[in-house]
C-alpha cells in the first residue's frame, strides 16, 4: 500500500500544478500556482469558500443560468479573483469561472478516456499507445482555441500532454519511484 501511495500523491500534485499552468499562456508565472491550486482546494480553505449568493455578481449568475439552463446542482465558490461554479453532469466535472465583475473567464471540463473525442483519442493513442489515459481536461476560453491537457501513465512515468490546434506537446513528465 505504501508503494502505491507515493506515486498517487506525486500524480495528484502533478495534475494540479499543470492543469492550467501550460494551458493559459497569457497568465503570469505566479498566477499559475494560484489558479491550479484553487481548482482543487477543499471548500474549507480560506481562499476558496462557498460563496454567499448575495455576493456573486448577478451578471455571472445570469450568464451561468442562460448557458447551463438544465443545471440545478451547482455549487458556487469564491476564489481569489472571482467566482467558480462547480457541477457534475453525465460523469463530467465542470468548473465555470467568472471574474469579480461577473465576466466569464473559462470553463474546464474533466473526464476520463471513455468520454474523450474519438479523433483526439486516436491521435493520442497513435503516439502514446503504451500509456493509459488517466484524465482529460478540456479548457475553453473566449476567442481562443480549445485546449486539451491529457494525463497519461505507463509503467515508469506520468506525462501531461497539451493538445491544441492539432499540435501535441509534452508539458511535463515525472518518473515513478
Amino acid at each position: 500500500m505504501k508503494n502505491l501511495f507515493v506515486p498517487l500523491v506525486a500524480c495528484s500534485v502533478f495534475f494540479i500544478t499543470t492543469m492550467l499552468a501550460h494551458a493559459q499562456p497569457d497568465m503570469k508565472k505566479q498566477d499559475y500556482k494560484n489558479v491550479a491550486a484553487l481548482a482543487n482546494e477543499p471548500a474549507s480553505s480560506p481562499h476558496n469558500t462557498m460563496a454567499d449568493f448575495r455576493h456573486i455578481p448577478i451578471k455571472a449568475v445570469r450568464n451561468f443560468k442562460s448557458t447551463w439552463q438544465h443545471v440545478d446542482n451547482e455549487a458556487w465558490y469564491q476564489i481569489k479573483d472571482g467566482y467558480r461554479a462547480r457541477f457534475t453532469e453525465n460523469g463530467v466535472l465542470y468548473l465555470v469561472t467568472y471574474d469579480k465583475k461577473g465576466k466569464w473567464l473559462h470553463t474546464i471540463r474533466q473526464y476520463d478516456e471513455a468520454k474523450m473525442d474519438r479523433d483526439l483519442r486516436a491521435q493520442v493513442r497513435s503516439v502514446y499507445f503504451d500509456y493509459n489515459i488517466l484524465l482529460v481536461e478540456e479548457i475553453e476560453q473566449l476567442l481562443k482555441p480549445l485546449i486539451y491537457v491529457i494525463h497519461l501513465e505507463d509503467k515508469t512515468s506520468f506525462k501531461n500532454i497539451r493538445f491544441c490546434d492539432r499540435e501535441m506537446t509534452v508539458v511535463s513528465e515525472i518518473q515513478k519511484l
